[in-house]
């Protein structure tokens, strides 16, 4: 077995590095498709869904006063308008909460590669 200088120089080191590098650019490219947008995007859109549908359930029969809602369940379904809109707020703080983390997890991906 041949003696190197250098522990730089040895194939054992490079296929080290060399796979530390693939690992490194695939944790690159999938970091990179989460600030793309992708999970934001859904989040966004599943807090909108979950605002319209309790917007619509409270729409059709949450009136405190009004006898028909009384009559269908309108206190128990304005429960359920507060478990949506609940819901809903603990989405837009998902969303935010990525949205304020993803950069800094870019930063690190792209230190640690360059």
């Amino acid at each position: 077995m041949a003696t190197f200088i250098k522990l730089e120089d040895s194939p054992m080191f490079q296929k080290q590095v060399c796979s530390l590098e693939s690992m490194a650019d695939e944790l690159k490219s999938r970091c990179q498709m989460l600030t793309q947008g992708s999970i934001t995007t859904a989040l966004g859109e599943a807090y909108n869904a979950d605002n319209c549908f309790a917007d619509s359930l409270e729409a059709f029969g949450c009136g405190q006063d009004d006898p028909i809602s009384a009559s269908i369940g309108g206190p128990v379904m304005s429960k359920f308008i507060n478990a949506f809109r609940e819901l809903a707020s603990y989405k837009e703080l998902l969303c935010s909460q990525v949205g304020i983390n993803l950069p800094s997890t870019k930063a690190i991906v792209s230190y640690t590669i360059e």
